[in-house]
């Protein structure tokens, strides 16, 4: 891009090399609808950016030309989106969440009331098969659990908070996980307006996916920050695992996104849901190399409590 705008007055637009494609497209929307108005949605892909392009003819009588004015509407989609996925979620949390319980109970029922009466082979093969049904329900009802949290996250509650104490807390709960754990607090910093437990699951989420990314790991390592910087507090939470792979890494946000073999892909949606809910931000990139090797990182920043 021109950083001097003023140097494109005047420019015509085939002419300005990097927009040659974009003015052959414009081109073709104009001859195609001679004399009418018309409108185009550009999705690009490298820039997760969806761009609203209109253009107009202008009255010959005034000299003739054309007017094109651009929109971004990348966060009305992903709101749109986002809204159709909360309702998709659900209702396949409440078909699903049913039929649970009775399979679950059936299993069990089973088990104890044939156990007793079958040789010893077959009442293994009944434990084995009772097993494997309760840890599938159980698996289910985790998924349901997540559909549920992303289909009926309730408002925040709002009010003044200390994250660097929040954040501690929560890391408390990790000190047992095999995965070592550096914490880089900055001291000091003011209050955020937040929920308590809404960012407590926030934590939990990305923390959890920190550990998903290093399982098999020889040496796993999770780093979690926070600073003060351009009026917003900053949490960081990286990791020394294989990172986000390019291919997702632009819609990594949208519901059902996921690399996980058994995930649900809702982690990181459920943690946008809430961050935009906090009228804050959260990025997602890879690890440079001057950090020390490879891995995934996530940014969120919360504003001030007033």
């Amino acid at each position: 891009m021109y950083e001097d705008v003023a140097a494109l007055i005047g420019l015509k637009l085939e002419n300005w090399h990097t927009l040659a494609e974009f003015a052959r497209m414009l081109q073709a929307e104009f001859e195609q609808h001679r004399g009418t108005a018309w409108q185009q949605q550009i999705e690009m892909r490298e820039r997760g950016a969806v761009i609203l392009v209109r253009g107009s003819p202008l009255p010959e009588t005034g000299g003739g030309g054309y007017v094109v004015v651009f929109d971004d509407v990348t966060q009305l989609i992903a709101a749109q989106r986002a809204t159709a996925w909360g309702e998709v979620a659900r209702r396949l949390a409440h078909e699903i969440k049913n039929p649970l319980t009775p399979i679950r109970l059936a299993a069990e029922r089973l088990q104890a009331k044939l156990g007793d009466k079958l040789s010893p082979e077959a009442a293994r093969a009944l434990d084995h098969a009772t097993e494997t049904i309760v840890a599938q329900v159980t698996a289910m009802k985790n998924m349901v659990d997540d559909f549920r949290d992303y289909a009926r996250t309730p408002l925040p509650q709002l009010g003044g908070l200390d994250l660097n104490r929040l954040v501690a807390e929560v890391l408390a709960l990790y000190e047992q996980s095999g995965t070592r754990i550096q914490a880089n607090l900055q001291k000091n910093i003011p209050l955020v307006r937040g929920d308590p437990d809404r960012l407590r699951q926030v934590i939990h989420n990305l923390l959890q996916n920190a550990q998903d990314a290093l399982f098999g790991s020889s040496d796993p390592k999770i780093d979690v920050s926070t600073e003060l910087s351009g009026g917003q507090v900053w949490l960081r939470i990286s990791d020394n695992g294989c990172g986000f792979p390019e291919a997702i890494i632009n819609g990594a946000f949208e519901p059902y996104v996921t690399t996980k073999p058994k995930g649900t892909g809702l982690g990181l949606a459920i943690v946008k849901r809430i961050i935009d809910e906090h009228h804050g931000t959260v990025r997602i990139e890879n690890r440079t190399g001057k950090e020390g090797g490879r891995g995934a990182a996530v940014r969120i920043s919360l504003p001030l409590a007033a």
